[in-house]
C-alpha cells in the first residue's frame, strides 16, 4: 500500500507541474475566491454564511434535515443539556436559522455538527486531551462545536488555504483552549500521529490521487477515525469506494448515516486500541 501511495504522490507532483489538479468538488475557484474575500473583508465576513456562493457548497442543510439531526441529538441527553454552548456558533456569519421545538433558533448546519459530536461521544466516549485532525473544515464549525464541549490537546484543520483563512477568522471569535493548527495538504508532516481523524464528506469528495496523500499523511497515522462517506464524485476522480477503504484502513467498520442524506452514504469509523 505504501508503494502505491508513493507512486500516487509522484503522479500528483507531475500533474501539478503540467496542469492544475482539481482537488475536490468545491475547488471551482469561485468558492476559494469567496473564502479569501470573506476572510479579508469584514463586510463580507459578517454575512458569509448566508451568501449564495457559500451556501452552494456549505450551509445548505435544510430545516427538515436539521430537525432529523435534532432527533438524534435528543438521544444524547448529556449533550442536549449543553445545547446553549453550541448556540454561539450561529452568532457569527449570519447563517439562516430556524426555530426548533425544545431548543429554539439554530442553523441546521450547526445541528449537524452537534449530531456528529454525539456520534463521536457514542463511539469514542471521551475526546479530552486528544490530538484531533479534521480534513475539510468548512468555516471551522465542527471544530468549534467539539471544542466547546471537550478540551482536545491539539486540533489540526486541513483544507485549501482560502478555507483555512476563513476558518481562522471564524474561530478567532471564540475562546478555544486547545492548540489550533492550520495546514494545507502540502504542509502536512507525514510522520505526525493523531488520536482522532474526522472528515465529514470532504475526504470522499476528493480525487484518488489526493486521497492517497491524506491516507499516507493522516488517515493511516490516526488511531481513531470518523469519516462521513458519500459517492458523488465524477468517474474521472476515481475516488476510493467504501469496500476499498475498509480494506485499507485497519479495523475499519461501517455504520448507517442517520439521518441518511444521500443514497449510499454511511459512516466509516475505526479504533485500533
Amino acid at each position: 500500500m505504501r508503494t502505491i501511495i508513493n507512486k500516487a504522490i509522484s503522479k500528483l507532483h507531475r500533474l501539478q507541474l503540467n496542469e492544475r489538479v482539481s482537488t475536490s468538488l468545491s475547488d471551482n475557484q469561485i468558492y476559494p475566491n469567496f473564502c479569501l474575500q470573506a476572510s479579508n473583508d469584514y463586510r463580507i465576513f459578517q454575512n458569509f454564511r448566508s451568501n449564495s456562493i457559500y451556501t452552494e457548497i456549505l450551509e445548505h442543510v435544510t430545516y427538515k434535515q436539521g430537525n432529523d439531526y435534532l432527533q438524534q441529538i435528543q438521544k444524547s441527553p448529556q449533550i442536549l443539556a449543553e445545547i446553549d454552548k453550541f448556540r454561539d456558533n450561529d452568532k457569527v456569519g449570519n447563517p439562516r436559522v430556524f426555530t426548533y421545538d425544545s431548543v429554539g433558533k439554530f442553523s441546521p448546519s450547526t445541528l449537524r455538527y452537534i449530531k456528529v459530536l454525539s456520534d463521536l461521544e457514542d463511539i469514542f466516549r471521551n475526546l479530552n486531551s486528544l490530538n484531533i485532525c479534521e480534513i475539510g473544515v468548512g468555516y471551522g464549525g465542527q471544530c468549534r462545536v467539539i471544542n466547546s464541549y471537550y478540551k482536545p490537546n491539539t486540533y489540526t484543520l486541513v483544507d485549501i488555504k482560502p478555507a483555512l483563512m476563513l476558518a481562522q477568522r471564524f474561530l478567532d471569535n471564540f475562546i478555544i483552549e486547545s492548540k489550533l493548527i492550520y495546514q494545507t495538504m502540502n504542509e502536512l508532516d507525514k510522520f505526525s500521529k493523531y488520536d482522532l481523524l474526522i472528515s465529514n464528506y470532504a475526504f470522499t469528495e476528493l480525487p484518488r490521487v489526493i486521497q492517497d496523500v491524506y491516507l499516507e499523511k493522516i488517515i493511516l497515522n490516526s488511531q481513531r477515525g470518523y469519516i462521513t462517506y458519500n459517492e458523488i464524485t465524477p468517474v474521472n476522480f476515481n475516488s476510493y469506494k467504501k469496500s476499498e477503504l475498509l480494506d485499507i484502513i485497519p479495523n475499519a467498520k461501517v455504520m448507517e448515516e442517520v439521518p441518511l442524506t444521500y443514497p449510499n452514504n454511511c459512516i466509516i469509523f475505526w479504533d485500533i486500541n
